[in-house]
């Protein structure tokens, strides 16, 4: 999931800067804050996964509140993707 991240303001640089170098930090920073919001593919080599609801199935899961594409437990402790 991404987390929404508020995107600085950039005050006016200093006159000893040159336009275009200001410009090439701003577009950079701009770059780096869309990726940062992007929710793209996640690798790692231990994943924790606590406070998963627990349902008894994915009908159980969509009545709970849970959308499609959330990770939800059963009582046996298996994770579920609700379809």
């Amino acid at each position: 999931m991404s987390q929404a991240v508020s995107i600085p303001f950039f005050a006016e640089a200093p006159p000893q800067y040159t336009q275009s170098y200001t410009a090439q930090v701003t577009r950079a920073f701009a770059l780096y804050a869309q990726q940062q919001q992007n929710p793209g593919p996640v690798r790692a080599n231990t994943l924790n996964l606590t406070g998963l609801s627990v349902y008894a199935n994915n009908t159980a899961a969509v009545s709970g509140g849970l959308a499609v594409n959330d990770v939800y437990k059963t009582s046996a402790g298996e994770l579920r993707i609700v379809v």
